[in-house]
């Protein structure tokens, strides 16, 4: 197996959007097929992807930790022991060590490996209306130099099938658990938006609008959607930094989102 062949499969992985681990042999002893160098890739749920570490002993023991990688985000460095079952069975009392991991089987080796998450990027989705809009382009501005993709939907920017229907771009568009939605229509279609996005499970939805009509359009959603999804709704929008020009609330936007994402992975580790 090349690198080259590893490192294309986890492009793909990476460019659909997927969360995977890579765990590479860092150190062999005894006897085991996989030298250092060789590499594995694991899907969320520790599924072997990728690549292979000589049997699989060693490539179940290490789905555990890979899963766990994933879940917080953080590399770690595990040693699996192939030993003989009756050893291997003494040391699993006697070890509290997670990431020691002991295997019945008859190789007699240790392979140390180190196992890193690849996590794929957040993305603010913009949704507004036709016209030039300063805090949407703001938020393009800042989000990629703290690590966010962003993408803006406009809902005038309608297009047309081969039969020459309209394609509604709201409808068209793709969205994923990964995408933080900003909604920027201004009052038109509030209701529309959220409503759409009530089918879709996202971490984070924020709505610029005055009070007066937020609470107009939670009237106009409430017994549509869940009560949940209303009360999920971050608005106002940002966190208070006594906004005001369009690229200071755009920096608020962004510091609440930051802050859900924090939240979101806090709550992961914890669990």
């Amino acid at each position: 197996m090349q690198d080259q062949d590893v490192f294309t499969f986890a492009a793909r992985l990476s460019e659909s959007g997927q969360p995977f681990a890579v765990a590479t042999v860092i150190r062999a002893e005894g006897s085991t097929l996989a030298k250092p160098g060789f590499k594995v890739i694991l899907s969320k749920d520790g599924r072997l992807l990728f690549g292979s570490l000589g049997g699989a002993c060693p490539e179940g023991a290490i789905a555990g930790p890979a899963a766990e990688c994933l879940k917080d985000g953080k590399a770690k460095i595990v040693r699996v022991h192939l030993e003989e079952a009756e050893k291997s069975i003494k040391e699993m009392h006697l070890n509290t060590n997670p990431d020691e991991i002991f295997v019945e089987t008859f190789c007699g080796g240790t392979m140390e490996l180190f196992i890193e998450p690849f996590l794929p990027k957040k993305r603010i989705v913009v949704i507004k209306q036709a016209g030039k809009d300063d805090v949407a382009d703001s938020i393009m501005q800042i989000a990629g130099t703290v690590g966010l993709t962003s993408e803006i939907l406009d809902l005038s920017a309608i297009t047309f099938n081969e039969k020459g229907s309209a394609i509604d771009p709201l409808a068209n568009f793709q969205f994923t658990p990964n995408d933080y939605a900003v909604i920027l229509t201004k009052g038109s279609d509030d209701v529309k938006v959220l409503m759409h996005l009530a089918q879709h499970k996202l971490p984070y939805i924020g709505l610029m609008a005055s009070r007066k009509r937020s609470t107009h359009d939670f009237k106009e959603l409430k017994g549509s959607v869940d009560d949940a999804f209303i009360e999920s709704i971050h608005t106002p929008i940002g966190v208070d930094i006594g906004a005001i020009q369009p690229q200071e609330i755009a920096l608020s936007i962004i510091a609440e989102i930051i802050k859900e994402i924090r939240n979101i992975s806090k709550a992961k580790h914890q669990n």
